[in-house]
């Protein structure tokens, strides 16, 4: 992602983006390739672990329309020394070229919430009155933004692009590798007997062996999966027993609202069963193979290398900006931020195009204390590393470890409001990335920041 500079703001004309030449002359060293005119190639090494990544536009200001339209995508990496062998996992998983009728037991699944218009376009708000009622005045009278949304929750669950889709299922184990792909719904999902009835009955649980970063160091067996935005949970399902006929029901007991944290139905509203509340229905069907994975119980997962201690700490800050114009109601946010963390404790706001404040060396394993001040819950998300989540503590209270499915490796963490969440990264690629809160409605306006690793480039070019 590269902005323009502020000569090009200034004039109404970008041409190119700020670092355009330096990237384009790079690569031509590197890889004896030139760019042809109004076009970028990029290589990637894949040198991660064997892991469930995702690819997604993330145009700058443009992020939350152009995810919404569907540009998104699974990026699932194989081999090497982190992955199984062949067979231990449910598989195969489609690829180009199968044969119709391929049956799969290797399945990903990209969950997002939509709304569609009558003639069955997508809808999403135009105007910011959506969202709170408040028609205005807007900016220049005021300082809120006629079309900024602060949050969008749509009415419809989508998975790999269809509204609340069947699946036909073997009474077998299926690895099912999902993603939260919404703009700004957390989920938290549940195999129940029932779409709609509330408090629902896990009736067969989850057992994750992965996450963002790869496999976890054993399998955790949950009742259900939490998932914030841009998380991804690598889990298997086992049908094996289950009649023939026999209806099951992907859930969300999510908020259709921002989530905080706390016991569904208690601390917050579930999504509404008869429509969010629901995601896709499974139905169990014949055997048609021998089932030779291995119980998800007796799996041994590859080995994982953990991070050596962090030479440096960095501290710093989620913050949401309220209106203070008297025109406008109190309490009513305008923008979201990401900053610092002052000598007393005290947030320090900025934004995207605020000089670089993190900027670690080259091969610098640091950990990043990310402190909260907002009242909800936010998943943030650091480019080009995948870091372990050390603890989390709150703002007057004792640390506490990080969940069972967040050992190993991440790339998108929650950082729950009143509280420190602390991660450790080590930083071995260097260039111009970002870090951001992934509610994209967050990131657009303005909860992304700017990283340099390695070396810091003169600003504006």
């Amino acid at each position: 992602m590269v902005p323009a500079t502020r000569e090009q703001h200034s004039s109404g004309i970008r041409h190119r983006g700020s670092f355009y030449n330096e990237f384009r002359d790079k690569f031509a060293d590197a890889h004896r390739l030139k760019w042809d005119p109004g076009t970028a190639t990029f290589q990637y090494a894949n040198d991660q672990r064997a892991s469930t990544l995702w690819f997604h536009d993330h145009t700058l200001g443009l992020t939350r329309l152009n995810v919404y339209a569907g540009p998104a995508g699974f990026y699932l990496l194989r081999g090497g020394e982190c992955d199984l062998p062949k067979g231990a996992l449910p598989g195969p998983a489609p690829a180009s070229g199968d044969r119709p009728g391929t049956r799969y037991h290797e399945i990903p699944l990209a969950i997002q919430d939509r709304s569609f218009n009558s003639d069955g376009s997508l809808f999403y708000p135009t105007t910011r009155e959506f969202f709170d009622g408040f028609a205005g005045p807007y900016i220049p009278t005021t300082d809120v933004s006629p079309i900024w949304n602060p949050e969008f929750f749509a009415n419809t669950m989508v998975v790999n692009g269809r509204t609340w889709p069947k699946l036909e299922v073997e009474p077998r184990r299926y690895r099912l590798r999902f993603l939260n792909g919404c703009n700004a719904r957390f989920l938290i999902l549940k195999i129940a007997d029932s779409p709609t009835v509330r408090p629902a009955r896990s009736a067969v649980p989850f057992w994750q062996i992965g996450n963002e970063g790869g496999f976890l160091p054993a399998p955790v067996r949950l009742e259900r999966l939490l998932l914030a935005n841009a998380e991804r949970a690598d889990v298997i399902v086992d049908f094996t027993g289950i009649a023939e006929g026999t209806e099951l029901y992907l859930i969300n007991e999510g908020a259709d609202e921002p989530f905080g944290r706390g016991e569904p139905g208690v601390a917050f509203p579930v999504a509404d069963p008869a429509t969010t509340g629901q995601v896709m229905k499974f139905v169990v069907g014949p055997l048609a193979s021998k089932d030779t994975s291995v119980p998800p119980d007796r799996l041994r997962l590859p080995r994982i290398r953990p991070l050596g201690s962090a030479s440096v700490t960095r501290r710093l800050s989620l913050n949401e900006a309220n209106s203070s114009n008297p025109l406008v109601p109190p309490g009513t946010p305008v923008q979201n931020l990401l900053g610092t963390v002052d000598s007393a404790g005290n947030p320090v706001s900025l934004a995207w195009d605020d000089p670089v404040t993190e900027n670690p060396r080259l091969n610098a394993t640091e950990t990043w204390e990310l402190h909260n001040f907002t009242v909800d819950a936010h998943p943030i998300h650091i480019h080009e590393v995948a870091f372990e989540v050390v603890n989390r503590q709150p703002f007057n209270g004792a640390a506490i470890p990080p969940e069972s499915w967040e050992l190993g490796f991440k790339d998108t963490v929650i950082a729950y409001p009143g509280e420190i969440t602390r991660v450790k990264a080590r930083f071995d690629h260097p260039g111009r990335f970002v870090w951001h809160c992934h509610i994209v409605e967050h990131e657009d306006n303005e909860m992304m920041r700017p990283l340099q690793i390695g070396g810091r480039r003169k600003e504006g070019h």
